[in-house]
């Protein structure tokens, strides 16, 4: 199966899902059912993660001598 193949049948699926009442729903109770110690758990691994691809990047990408 090709790659593209494989990409169409998830968004294809991704839309029915979104359609969902059932999934509309869950979506939006979706943030009053987390507590605040996940959220803060949440931004901190979001945090760290933007971090550990600035690193990744600082380092894969040379710097602009130019600007």
């Amino acid at each position: 199966m090709s790659a593209f193949r494989i990409a169409k049948t998830v968004a294809f699926l991704a839309l029915a899902a979104s359609r969902s009442p059932v999934v509309r729903s869950a979506v939006k109770a979706a943030p009053k059912l987390v507590s605040k110690e996940r959220k803060q758990a949440a931004y901190e691994a979001t945090k760290r993660a933007a971090r550990k691809a600035g690193e990744v990047t600082a380092r894969v990408v040379p710097p602009n001598r130019y600007f």
